[in-house]
């Protein structure tokens, strides 16, 4: 990027990135967090928070999984934050297993904008949140991808 990108923003996309700003912050907090994953974490907040100004060289990824069940029949949630230098994406979904039937993966609606302008903004933002504190009150395991190299 030579010039610095902006996300057009309106009161909703505001809202979402509130909630991932809000998320970073407890995952931070969390007794087994790693240090990589605090520097990942860490990122994606120097990012988020300058938002709607694009931030060059980000490329994090951040949420939590949540496992349940046994041999028989399982179940796996996620909820994953992604932030670039030119997309911020909310996805939420998993998969169901049964030993009879097989598996099956699922996706609901997420949240997602471009500097560009591109939107598709389906996701119910108002139990996020709540969501992830009982997953993570259940025992879901954090992930931290971060791949950014960040131009200061």
């Amino acid at each position: 990027m030579t010039d610095i990108e902006k996300f057009s923003l309106n009161e909703d996309d505001e809202y979402a990135i509130h909630i991932a700003v809000s998320v970073a912050r407890r995952l931070l907090r969390y007794p087994s967090i790693q240090p990589l994953q605090i520097v990942g974490l860490g990122n994606a907040l120097y990012a988020l928070e300058r938002m709607p100004l694009a931030t060059e060289g980000v490329n994090c990824g951040f949420g939590i999984t949540y496992n349940s069940g046994d041999e028989e029949h399982s179940e796996m949630r996620y909820v994953n934050f992604i932030i670039t230098d030119w997309s911020f994406e909310i996805q939420i979904g998993g998969s169901v297993y049964d030993k009879a039937v097989g598996s099956d993966s699922y996706s609901n609606p997420g949240w997602y904008i471009e500097t560009g302008g591109y939107k598709d903004t389906r996701a119910e933002l108002y139990n996020i949140e709540d969501s992830i504190e009982e997953y993570l009150n259940l025992g879901a395991e954090i992930t931290v991808d971060d791949e950014s190299d960040i131009v200061f």
